[in-house]
């Protein structure tokens, strides 16, 4: 009900704004000055919030470097300052190269770490993540394990040994 109204006083206004326009005035000094130095105190602003996060980057860099090296020399060795640090995790995330297997299915050969073999051959087989649990159906029936990709992907790695 109003919009033809609102168009109706719209469309007026912009007619009568249009039909006597203004003369257009040139800027003068005093004009000039104040635009340059608002143009000024915006790049000056700028500069100074893209400083700011700078250093806030900077700042969250250098403390995961003091965390970083702060327990590789401990005993001040220089020999061992190329030497990858070994904690219990990595070890838990190794698992045995035997159990990896190669299981014949209808749409080609598939690799799985065997569910079986890894129960009895890893210790922590609870701990693998449940998003890389597989079923393969093959002709001697359904085989379970584990996709070694899905596995690789979130940090878990063969020891290479048969």
């Amino acid at each position: 009900m109003f919009k033809p109204i609102i168009a109706g006083i719209t469309a007026v206004s912009l007619m009568l704004a249009s039909a006597a326009p203004l003369q257009a005035q040139g800027l003068d000094r005093e004009d000039v000055g104040k635009l340059l130095i608002g143009l000024a105190a915006v790049a000056v602003i700028g500069a100074a919030i893209k400083e700011n996060r700078d250093d806030d980057r900077d700042r969250s860099t250098q403390a995961n470097d003091t965390r970083q090296w702060s327990g590789i020399n401990r005993n001040n060795d220089w020999s061992s300052l190329n030497r990858q640090h070994q904690s219990n995790t990595n070890s838990r995330r190794v698992l045995p190269h035997a159990c990896l297997q190669t299981v014949e299915t209808r749409f080609g050969n598939q690799r799985l770490f065997g569910q079986r073999c890894l129960e009895r051959n890893y210790r922590h087989v609870s701990r693998l993540p449940d998003r890389c649990a597989v079923q393969l159906y093959t002709s001697n029936g359904p085989r379970r394990g584990y996709d070694p990709l899905c596995l690789r992907e979130q940090g878990y790695r063969s020891d290479r040994r048969n």
